[in-house]
């Protein structure tokens, strides 16, 4: 099964794959409410493909512990992310790419299971690796962890459990923060006996829990109705940053440098950035930000892929006959928007999803009305998501 839109499941709802592969193309979303559940059985997988997002509240149960590690699958590609209550793996594969992310609002529990993680891992509860933790491995794609991995929490498991979870695939270059503060009611560790996980806590090397000179809040990156590409980007507070560098890059691996954008320095305060890609490459492309430090050193932003379309869009978003009323309109050839199909988003300034009435004229394809009544006055981008690219407009009610 492949998702290439958004798809929402509700209060208390449960997604499960039994088996085989459900795909999350880029452009494509799927959205757990709170008290959900997320279920991959053993012997089937979950991809998400350059830019598919899992956004909620649920809880996402990988492998039952009765198949293979190759044969059960969580993959998650560049530009891609995870972001869930609570996880558990049993017996399966977590491969995370660079510029990718997985993100729990609390534990993340490993049953001799394997994580290759390129990216980032981010961990809001504790790390249980208190059942079976000597089986777990944690590498990187060429035997070595060259993401990060962030623990808010405790990392429970006796018996040298973390140290063999970071060592086993001699990894220099590993880059792990445990802060030892859990969420507000994430829960101990499975098994209810482990008390020791400040010492598991000390056994991870190389712990870094530095603070991070740019906290970035927002990085989109769109297609604009020129066909230029956008990049926007927010910070909520910058030390001693000196500029940001855009990136792109055709394959996801291999960025060369776009343009540059002066930083503000040091500031509490929050900042707006933009900057456009003149011309960009046809069909997908990777777009990432260097921030530059005043001292030289530097980070990376996640990545972001863009499609650009083959066909001009002919797109605008224009006032409609009532107040707070408009109309989405394009130009593309109908056979463009029935792949896929079209859909129409209205995202607001921190590039959330608002939910608003959407109606489809038959006897106008390519157009669409925006019923905006229940939004506040502000900003806001309208975004077409089509088999030939995706297209975004600015407006302001």
């Amino acid at each position: 099964m492949t998702l290439s839109s958004a798809y929402s499941v509700g209060n208390g709802g449960s997604i499960s794959v039994d088996d085989g592969v459900l795909t999350i193309l880029s452009g494509g979303s799927l959205t757990v409410a709170a008290g959900g559940n997320i279920i991959v059985s053993s012997r089937a997988s979950l991809n998400l493909s350059n830019g598919g997002t899992i956004d909620g509240n649920a809880a996402f149960t990988l492998g039952d512990g009765t198949s293979s590690l190759r044969a059960t699958n969580l993959l998650v590609g560049t530009g891609s992310s995870v972001r869930v209550d609570k996880m558990t793996v049993n017996k399966a594969t977590v491969s995370i790419a660079a510029g990718a992310s997985v993100t729990t609002g609390c534990n993340l529990v490993l049953l001799s299971s394997n994580i290759v993680s390129d990216g980032s891992l981010n961990v809001g509860g504790n790390l249980d690796l208190s059942v079976g933790g000597a089986n777990n491995t944690l590498c990187g794609s060429n035997n070595q962890f060259s993401g990060s991995l962030v623990v808010t929490g405790c990392v429970y498991g006796g018996n040298g459990a973390t140290t063999h979870l970071l060592n086993n695939c001699a990894a220099a270059a590993i880059s792990v923060c445990v802060q030892r503060t859990p969420s507000a009611g994430c829960g101990a560790a499975l098994a209810a006996a482990n008390t020791n996980e400040a010492n598991c806590d000390a056994e991870a090397p190389s712990i870094r829990c530095k603070a991070l000179p740019v906290e970035l809040t927002l990085f989109n990156v769109q297609v604009l109705d020129d066909q230029k590409v956008g990049l926007d980007w927010v910070t909520a507070l910058e030390k001693n940053s000196r500029a940001f560098v855009v990136e792109r890059s055709s394959d996801g691996k291999v960025f060369r440098e776009l343009s540059s954008v002066a930083a503000a320095g040091t500031t509490q305060q929050q900042t707006t950035y933009h900057a456009t890609d003149e011309q960009p490459l046809p069909g997908t492309s990777y777009y990432r930000l260097r921030q530059i430090d005043l001292d030289g050193t530097y980070d990376f932003s996640p990545v972001r892929a863009v499609k650009v379309g083959r066909f001009g869009s002919g797109f605008a978003v224009y006032p409609g006959h009532s107040a707070q009323e408009w109309v989405v309109s394009t130009s593309l050839p109908s056979e463009t928007l029935a792949q896929g199909p079209a859909t129409v988003r209205v995202l607001d300034a921190l590039g959330r999803q608002l939910q608003v009435p959407c109606a489809n004229d038959a006897a106008q394809p390519g157009q669409w009305v925006l019923d905006l009544r229940s939004l506040p006055t502000g900003v806001y981008v309208v975004r077409l998501l089509t088999a030939a690219g995706s297209f975004s407009q600015r407006i302001a009610q």
